[in-house]
Protein backbone atom coordinates (compact mmCIF):
# COMPACT_ATOMS: atom_id res chain seq x y z
CA UNK A 1 0.00 0.00 0.00
CA UNK A 2 1.26 3.69 -0.82
CA UNK A 3 0.88 6.05 1.78
CA UNK A 4 0.00 10.05 0.61
CA UNK A 5 3.72 11.38 1.54
CA UNK A 6 5.12 8.74 -0.89
CA UNK A 7 6.08 5.89 1.99
CA UNK A 8 5.23 2.61 1.06
CA UNK A 9 3.09 0.94 3.65
CA UNK A 10 3.58 -2.45 5.18
CA UNK A 11 1.14 -3.78 7.96
CA UNK A 12 1.80 -7.12 9.52
CA UNK A 13 1.03 -9.62 12.39
CA UNK A 14 4.24 -11.06 13.34
CA UNK A 15 7.82 -10.61 13.21
CA UNK A 16 8.02 -13.77 11.11
CA UNK A 17 6.34 -11.82 8.18
CA UNK A 18 8.99 -9.56 8.09
CA UNK A 19 11.68 -11.40 8.71
CA UNK A 20 14.54 -11.81 11.15
CA UNK A 21 17.31 -10.01 8.98
CA UNK A 22 14.80 -7.10 7.82
CA UNK A 23 13.14 -6.40 11.13
CA UNK A 24 16.82 -5.89 12.98
CA UNK A 25 18.42 -4.51 9.81
CA UNK A 26 15.43 -1.61 11.04
CA UNK A 27 16.22 -2.03 14.77
CA UNK A 28 19.65 -0.74 14.27
CA UNK A 29 20.75 -2.64 17.45
CA UNK A 30 18.10 -0.32 19.64
CA UNK A 31 17.58 -2.06 22.83
CA UNK A 32 14.62 -3.77 23.21
CA UNK A 33 13.67 -3.72 19.97
CA UNK A 34 15.07 -7.09 18.09
CA UNK A 35 13.73 -9.68 16.47
CA UNK A 36 14.62 -12.29 19.38
CA UNK A 37 13.14 -9.72 21.53
CA UNK A 38 9.58 -9.55 19.82
CA UNK A 39 9.55 -13.41 19.68
CA UNK A 40 9.64 -13.07 22.95
CA UNK A 41 6.80 -10.37 23.95
CA UNK A 42 4.50 -12.05 21.01
CA UNK A 43 4.47 -15.28 22.94
CA UNK A 44 4.31 -13.73 26.14
CA UNK A 45 1.46 -11.39 25.02
CA UNK A 46 -0.37 -14.15 23.34
CA UNK A 47 -4.00 -12.81 24.37
CA UNK A 48 -2.90 -9.68 22.50
CA UNK A 49 -3.12 -8.91 18.75
CA UNK A 50 0.37 -7.52 17.66
CA UNK A 51 0.38 -4.87 14.97
CA UNK A 52 3.35 -3.74 12.79
CA UNK A 53 3.63 -0.93 10.47
CA UNK A 54 6.40 -0.57 8.53
CA UNK A 55 7.13 2.32 6.18
CA UNK A 56 9.62 1.94 3.46
CA UNK A 57 10.97 3.71 0.17
CA UNK A 58 11.75 1.69 -3.10
CA UNK A 59 11.86 -1.03 -1.12
CA UNK A 60 14.78 0.23 1.72
CA UNK A 61 12.20 0.01 5.24
CA UNK A 62 12.92 3.71 6.94
CA UNK A 63 10.78 3.55 10.12
CA UNK A 64 8.51 1.44 12.01
CA UNK A 65 6.06 1.32 14.92
CA UNK A 66 4.74 -1.73 16.97
CA UNK A 67 1.40 -1.91 18.71
CA UNK A 68 -0.53 -4.19 20.43
CA UNK A 69 -4.25 -4.61 20.51
CA UNK A 70 -4.94 -5.01 24.56
CA UNK A 71 -7.90 -6.01 25.99
CA UNK A 72 -5.96 -5.81 29.77
CA UNK A 73 -3.08 -3.40 31.14
CA UNK A 74 -1.36 -2.09 33.79
CA UNK A 75 -2.63 1.33 34.36
CA UNK A 76 -0.22 3.00 36.50
CA UNK A 77 -2.73 5.06 38.57
CA UNK A 78 -2.96 4.50 42.13
CA UNK A 79 -7.09 5.11 42.58
CA UNK A 80 -8.57 1.60 42.44
CA UNK A 81 -11.81 3.47 40.94
CA UNK A 82 -10.26 5.08 38.23
CA UNK A 83 -8.22 1.96 37.41
CA UNK A 84 -11.68 0.00 37.87
CA UNK A 85 -12.99 2.10 35.30
CA UNK A 86 -10.16 2.09 32.85
CA UNK A 87 -10.36 -1.52 32.97
CA UNK A 88 -13.81 -1.87 32.03
CA UNK A 89 -13.80 0.56 29.03
CA UNK A 90 -10.73 -1.94 27.72
CA UNK A 91 -13.27 -4.99 28.53
CA UNK A 92 -15.28 -3.63 25.55
CA UNK A 93 -12.97 -1.61 23.69
CA UNK A 94 -9.50 -2.49 23.62
CA UNK A 95 -6.78 -0.41 23.37
CA UNK A 96 -4.19 0.24 20.40
CA UNK A 97 -0.28 0.78 22.10
CA UNK A 98 2.52 1.57 20.60
CA UNK A 99 5.48 -0.31 22.37
CA UNK A 100 8.40 -2.54 22.66
CA UNK A 101 6.76 -5.58 24.29
CA UNK A 102 7.41 -5.86 28.20
CA UNK A 103 10.45 -3.27 28.40
CA UNK A 104 8.83 -0.10 28.91
CA UNK A 105 10.78 1.66 25.69
CA UNK A 106 9.34 3.08 22.39
CA UNK A 107 8.13 0.97 19.60
CA UNK A 108 8.52 4.14 17.60
CA UNK A 109 11.52 4.01 15.28
CA UNK A 110 11.66 7.11 12.56
CA UNK A 111 14.15 8.13 10.22
CA UNK A 112 16.23 11.29 11.08
CA UNK A 113 14.64 14.68 9.09
CA UNK A 114 13.97 15.38 6.09
CA UNK A 115 11.91 12.48 6.16
CA UNK A 116 11.03 12.24 10.00
CA UNK A 117 7.54 14.15 10.19
CA UNK A 118 6.36 13.25 7.14
CA UNK A 119 6.85 9.07 8.38
CA UNK A 120 5.43 10.25 11.65
CA UNK A 121 1.92 11.52 9.89
CA UNK A 122 1.93 8.39 7.97
CA UNK A 123 2.62 6.42 10.58
CA UNK A 124 0.21 8.27 13.28
CA UNK A 125 -2.62 8.23 10.20
CA UNK A 126 -2.15 4.66 9.26
CA UNK A 127 -2.34 4.13 13.15
CA UNK A 128 -6.15 6.13 13.62
CA UNK A 129 -6.95 3.59 10.32
CA UNK A 130 -6.50 0.61 12.07
CA UNK A 131 -7.99 2.26 15.79
CA UNK A 132 -11.18 2.58 13.18
CA UNK A 133 -11.31 -0.39 12.20
CA UNK A 134 -10.66 -2.11 15.48
CA UNK A 135 -13.03 0.13 17.43
CA UNK A 136 -10.37 0.91 19.79
CA UNK A 137 -10.92 3.23 22.78
CA UNK A 138 -7.57 4.73 22.92
CA UNK A 139 -4.83 4.87 20.41
CA UNK A 140 -1.49 5.28 22.54
CA UNK A 141 2.21 5.74 21.64
CA UNK A 142 3.98 5.28 25.00
CA UNK A 143 7.62 5.81 26.33
CA UNK A 144 8.48 8.85 24.30
CA UNK A 145 10.65 11.73 25.74
CA UNK A 146 9.70 15.12 25.55
CA UNK A 147 11.28 16.41 22.03
CA UNK A 148 9.61 13.04 20.60
CA UNK A 149 5.78 14.80 21.43
CA UNK A 150 6.98 18.03 20.10
CA UNK A 151 7.45 16.54 16.14
CA UNK A 152 5.46 18.09 13.94
CA UNK A 153 4.07 14.99 12.04
CA UNK A 154 1.64 14.27 15.18
CA UNK A 155 -1.96 15.11 14.09
CA UNK A 156 -3.68 17.85 16.19
CA UNK A 157 -6.47 14.91 17.54
CA UNK A 158 -3.06 13.43 19.27
CA UNK A 159 -2.55 15.00 22.91
CA UNK A 160 1.20 14.57 24.73
CA UNK A 161 1.18 14.04 28.58
CA UNK A 162 3.95 13.48 30.83
CA UNK A 163 3.33 10.36 33.13
CA UNK A 164 4.95 10.71 36.87
CA UNK A 165 7.50 8.64 38.44
CA UNK A 166 9.93 7.79 35.72
CA UNK A 167 12.34 4.95 35.18
CA UNK A 168 15.82 4.63 36.21
CA UNK A 169 18.79 3.01 34.52
CA UNK A 170 22.61 2.44 35.57
CA UNK A 171 24.78 3.04 33.18
CA UNK A 172 27.82 0.32 33.41
CA UNK A 173 31.38 1.27 32.61
CA UNK A 174 32.93 -0.71 35.07
CA UNK A 175 35.07 -4.29 34.11
CA UNK A 176 33.23 -5.82 37.55
CA UNK A 177 31.61 -5.98 40.56
CA UNK A 178 34.30 -4.85 43.06
CA UNK A 179 35.19 -2.07 40.48
CA UNK A 180 31.33 -0.91 40.66
CA UNK A 181 31.41 -1.05 44.25
CA UNK A 182 34.68 1.23 44.41
CA UNK A 183 32.79 4.13 42.76
CA UNK A 184 30.00 4.07 45.85
CA UNK A 185 30.74 6.10 48.80
CA UNK A 186 32.09 4.89 51.49
CA UNK A 187 28.12 5.45 53.56
CA UNK A 188 26.59 2.93 50.58
CA UNK A 189 30.04 0.63 51.35
CA UNK A 190 29.36 0.60 54.41
CA UNK A 191 25.41 -0.17 54.02
CA UNK A 192 26.02 -2.91 50.85
CA UNK A 193 28.20 -5.23 53.99
CA UNK A 194 26.08 -4.20 56.46
CA UNK A 195 22.93 -5.09 54.59
CA UNK A 196 25.00 -8.29 53.61
CA UNK A 197 25.81 -9.64 57.19
CA UNK A 198 22.55 -9.54 58.47
CA UNK A 199 21.24 -11.37 55.21
CA UNK A 200 23.83 -13.82 56.14
CA UNK A 201 22.47 -14.00 59.96
CA UNK A 202 18.97 -14.71 58.91
CA UNK A 203 19.94 -17.48 56.67
CA UNK A 204 19.02 -15.98 53.30
CA UNK A 205 20.70 -17.52 50.13
CA UNK A 206 20.74 -15.28 46.41
CA UNK A 207 20.46 -18.46 44.02
CA UNK A 208 20.19 -17.64 39.77
CA UNK A 209 17.74 -19.65 38.01
CA UNK A 210 19.42 -20.71 34.82
CA UNK A 211 16.83 -19.46 31.72
CA UNK A 212 16.98 -22.86 30.45
CA UNK A 213 15.40 -24.95 33.39
CA UNK A 214 11.72 -24.46 33.67
CA UNK A 215 10.35 -23.32 37.18
CA UNK A 216 8.00 -25.94 38.49
CA UNK A 217 4.73 -25.08 39.14
CA UNK A 218 4.52 -24.59 43.13
CA UNK A 219 7.47 -22.47 42.59
CA UNK A 220 5.44 -20.45 39.87
CA UNK A 221 2.54 -19.82 42.54
CA UNK A 222 4.74 -18.76 45.00
CA UNK A 223 6.51 -16.28 43.20
CA UNK A 224 3.45 -14.79 42.01
CA UNK A 225 2.32 -14.51 45.34
CA UNK A 226 5.36 -12.71 46.37
CA UNK A 227 4.79 -10.41 43.43
CA UNK A 228 1.40 -9.68 43.89
CA UNK A 229 2.67 -8.21 47.79
CA UNK A 230 4.92 -6.31 46.27
CA UNK A 231 1.87 -4.37 44.08
CA UNK A 232 -0.66 -4.59 46.72
CA UNK A 233 1.73 -3.23 49.07
CA UNK A 234 2.24 -0.25 46.89
CA UNK A 235 -1.53 0.06 45.67
CA UNK A 236 -0.13 -1.06 41.97
CA UNK A 237 -1.72 -2.89 39.66
CA UNK A 238 -0.93 -6.48 38.85
CA UNK A 239 1.26 -6.90 36.01
CA UNK A 240 -1.13 -8.55 33.79
CA UNK A 241 1.50 -11.31 32.21
CA UNK A 242 3.91 -11.88 35.43
CA UNK A 243 3.54 -15.40 34.95
CA UNK A 244 3.69 -15.87 31.36
CA UNK A 245 7.41 -14.09 31.89
CA UNK A 246 8.77 -16.59 34.07
CA UNK A 247 7.30 -19.34 32.19
CA UNK A 248 9.03 -18.13 29.15
CA UNK A 249 12.08 -16.03 29.86
CA UNK A 250 14.57 -18.98 28.60
CA UNK A 251 13.07 -17.25 24.35
CA UNK A 252 15.80 -14.36 25.79
CA UNK A 253 19.02 -13.23 27.62
CA UNK A 254 17.30 -13.98 31.19
CA UNK A 255 18.34 -14.77 34.94
CA UNK A 256 15.55 -15.11 37.66
CA UNK A 257 16.65 -14.71 41.04
CA UNK A 258 16.25 -15.93 43.91
CA UNK A 259 15.79 -15.15 47.39
CA UNK A 260 15.53 -18.11 49.78
CA UNK A 261 15.86 -18.85 53.65
CA UNK A 262 16.00 -22.69 54.00
CA UNK A 263 14.52 -23.17 50.55
CA UNK A 264 11.85 -21.59 50.98
CA UNK A 265 11.51 -19.20 48.33
CA UNK A 266 11.28 -15.20 50.10
CA UNK A 267 11.99 -12.60 47.42
CA UNK A 268 12.53 -12.72 43.32
CA UNK A 269 13.61 -10.78 40.74
CA UNK A 270 14.17 -11.28 36.80
CA UNK A 271 16.97 -9.82 35.20
CA UNK A 272 15.74 -9.90 31.13
CA UNK A 273 17.68 -8.99 28.51
CA UNK A 274 17.75 -7.84 24.51
CA UNK A 275 21.63 -7.16 23.20
CA UNK A 276 23.66 -5.00 25.93
CA UNK A 277 20.57 -3.96 27.58
CA UNK A 278 18.91 -4.97 31.17
CA UNK A 279 15.87 -4.60 32.80
CA UNK A 280 15.47 -5.86 36.44
CA UNK A 281 11.64 -6.14 36.82
CA UNK A 282 9.39 -8.29 38.32
CA UNK A 283 10.14 -7.84 42.15
CA UNK A 284 8.63 -10.10 44.87
CA UNK A 285 9.19 -9.99 48.38
CA UNK A 286 7.67 -11.20 51.69
CA UNK A 287 7.12 -8.24 54.18
CA UNK A 288 8.27 -10.69 56.81
CA UNK A 289 12.06 -10.78 56.02
CA UNK A 290 14.01 -8.34 56.06
CA UNK A 291 17.57 -7.72 53.91
CA UNK A 292 16.53 -10.03 51.00
CA UNK A 293 15.04 -7.19 48.98
CA UNK A 294 18.76 -5.43 48.91
CA UNK A 295 20.20 -8.66 47.79
CA UNK A 296 18.20 -9.53 44.98
CA UNK A 297 19.15 -5.51 43.71
CA UNK A 298 22.95 -5.94 44.62
CA UNK A 299 23.00 -9.31 42.73
CA UNK A 300 20.64 -7.98 39.71
CA UNK A 301 23.44 -4.84 39.36
CA UNK A 302 25.92 -7.82 39.71
CA UNK A 303 24.67 -9.82 36.62
CA UNK A 304 24.20 -7.29 34.91
CA UNK A 305 27.89 -5.95 35.02
CA UNK A 306 29.18 -10.01 34.46
CA UNK A 307 26.97 -10.04 30.92
CA UNK A 308 28.57 -7.42 29.34
CA UNK A 309 25.44 -4.92 29.75
CA UNK A 310 25.96 -1.18 28.90
CA UNK A 311 23.15 -0.51 31.13
CA UNK A 312 20.71 -1.91 33.76
CA UNK A 313 16.97 -0.37 33.55
CA UNK A 314 15.81 -0.12 37.33
CA UNK A 315 12.33 0.78 36.99
CA UNK A 316 10.43 3.64 39.23
CA UNK A 317 10.21 4.53 42.50
CA UNK A 318 13.01 4.14 45.83
CA UNK A 319 14.83 6.87 43.87
CA UNK A 320 16.82 7.77 46.87
CA UNK A 321 17.94 4.71 46.99
CA UNK A 322 19.05 4.29 43.42
CA UNK A 323 20.79 7.37 43.24
CA UNK A 324 22.86 5.94 45.73
CA UNK A 325 23.68 3.22 43.96
CA UNK A 326 24.25 5.59 40.88
CA UNK A 327 20.89 4.38 38.72
CA UNK A 328 20.48 8.18 36.79
CA UNK A 329 16.29 9.04 35.92
CA UNK A 330 15.24 8.16 32.28
CA UNK A 331 13.55 10.77 30.29
CA UNK A 332 10.95 8.69 28.20
CA UNK A 333 8.11 9.04 30.56
CA UNK A 334 5.76 10.71 28.06
CA UNK A 335 3.11 9.26 26.19
CA UNK A 336 0.75 10.88 23.32
CA UNK A 337 -2.96 9.68 22.90
CA UNK A 338 -5.41 9.98 20.86
CA UNK A 339 -9.36 8.61 21.97
CA UNK A 340 -11.89 6.59 19.74
CA UNK A 341 -14.13 9.48 19.59
CA UNK A 342 -15.11 12.98 21.40
CA UNK A 343 -16.34 11.01 24.36
CA UNK A 344 -13.56 8.41 24.78
CA UNK A 345 -10.81 12.19 24.00
CA UNK A 346 -12.18 13.95 26.78
CA UNK A 347 -12.37 11.56 29.36
CA UNK A 348 -8.63 10.51 28.07
CA UNK A 349 -7.94 13.95 29.10
CA UNK A 350 -9.45 13.57 32.33
CA UNK A 351 -7.58 10.48 33.33
CA UNK A 352 -4.41 12.63 31.76
CA UNK A 353 -5.01 14.84 34.93
CA UNK A 354 -4.78 11.91 37.15
CA UNK A 355 -1.98 10.63 36.30
CA UNK A 356 0.10 13.88 35.95
CA UNK A 357 -1.26 14.24 39.90
CA UNK A 358 -0.52 10.71 41.16
CA UNK A 359 2.32 10.77 42.64
CA UNK A 360 2.64 6.67 44.45
CA UNK A 361 5.45 5.32 43.72
CA UNK A 362 4.97 2.34 41.36
CA UNK A 363 5.27 -1.59 41.99
CA UNK A 364 9.66 -1.11 41.54
CA UNK A 365 9.55 0.53 45.08
CA UNK A 366 10.97 -0.59 48.23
Amino acid sequence: MLGSSGFEVQIAHSVEEIGQAAWDHLGGGRPFASYRWYRFGETVLADNTPLYIILSRQGEPLARATFWIRWREAIPISSLAVRRLLQAILRRRPILFCQSPLADTSGLILPDPPLRDAALKTIAQSALEQARQHKVSFLVFDSLERPDTEFDGWPKTFVPVEVPDPGTRLVITWPDFEGYLKSLTRKTRRQYHLNGNRAADLGIEIKRHPPCEPIDEATLDRAVALIRAVEKHHNSAPHPWAREILQHAGLVEATWLKAEIAGQLVGCCIVLGDGNARIMTLLGRDYGVEYAYFQLIYTAIRCAIEEGAGFLRGGSGTYDMKQRLGFQLEGSNYVVFSGGGRLLQKFGLWAATMFQSDKEPGPAAE
